[in-house]
């Protein structure tokens, strides 16, 4: 009896701080390595220590669907519920900061299994497309202004396993905080002084998170990011983040409408 009390009292303190989980994707296509999970072990060593969260990493693969069971499963291993869930993926040569994510599928090449999806509905009767419920502005109004700068606002996260694994996730678990963030690929120029600022940006950006207390989830109408563009005219940060913001409904949302010679993105997750 003694032993079972000293335990849970050693459960809680251990869990005292909010905890994150991030999960991450592995190399695809023949890559050396997938972008992601070298940001997500090299952020895990350096917040090993950090006064405000504690973090845990979920190990995914690039292949629809069996990546959303995996964090499923890494979610409920853990003994708290997190306070904060983290998708991390590789696209472009850019920070990309996700505000939503849409039911649908489509593949210039197959995920690490062979599979293949040709304009494909992710999950039947279900929204096109679902904004990610994760304060996302405070995140981004926690960053210096330069780093602000160099940051992607996206309204497009692809249409291979990221946006797979997001879309059904944001769906299944409306309640928690869930989102996602596109690291530099591991194919760009510079990459380790992009890498320096993306870990850096990853922190911060996690601190300010589970200091958020109130937030909505994130809209995906034009006429509703509208209304919040109005709204923070006050908040010169805020403002920024929301003129920045585009919906569903606006242009150059889907990616395959897009030249053949700009789809190189649509290789990674």
């Amino acid at each position: 009896m003694i032993t079972a009390l000293f335990l849970l009292l050693f459960s809680l303190t251990s869990w005292s701080r909010p905890l994150v989980l991030v999960g991450h994707f592995d190399a695809f296509d023949k890559a050396p390595f997938n972008n992601s999970e070298k940001m997500a072990k090299l952020l895990l060593e350096r917040v090993k220590d950090h006064p405000d969260f504690d973090l845990k990493l979920c190990a995914l693969n690039t292949v629809f669907d069996k990546s959303t069971d995996q964090l499923e499963d890494c979610l409920k291993a853990l003994p708290v519920t997190p306070h904060l869930i983290l998708g991390l993926g590789e696209s472009n040569c850019n920070f990309k900061i996700e505000t939503m994510v849409r039911n649908f599928d489509k593949t210039f090449g197959p995920d690490n299994e062979g599979n293949e999806r040709e304009n494909t509905t992710i999950l039947p009767g279900v929204d096109k497309a679902i904004g990610l419920n994760y304060p996302l502005a405070q995140m981004y109004c926690s960053l210096p202004e330069k780093d602000r700068s160099d940051i992607e606002v996206s309204n497009d996260a692809g249409t291979f396993v990221c946006n797979n694994l997001a879309f059904q996730f944001a769906h299944l678990y409306q309640d928690l905080t869930f989102g996602f963030i596109h690291v530099p690929s591991h194919h760009c120029r510079n990459l380790a002084k992009k890498d320096e600022v993306t870990l850096r940006n990853l922190e911060t950006m996690i601190t300010a998170a589970v200091k958020t207390t109130t937030f909505e989830r994130l809209a995906t109408r034009k006429k509703e990011i509208e209304a919040l563009r109005e709204s923070s005219k006050s908040d010169q940060c805020l403002s920024e983040f929301y003129k920045r913001t585009k919906g569903v409904d606006e242009k150059s949302f889907w990616p395959f409408l897009a030249p053949k010679n700009n789809r190189s993105y649509t290789s990674h997750p």
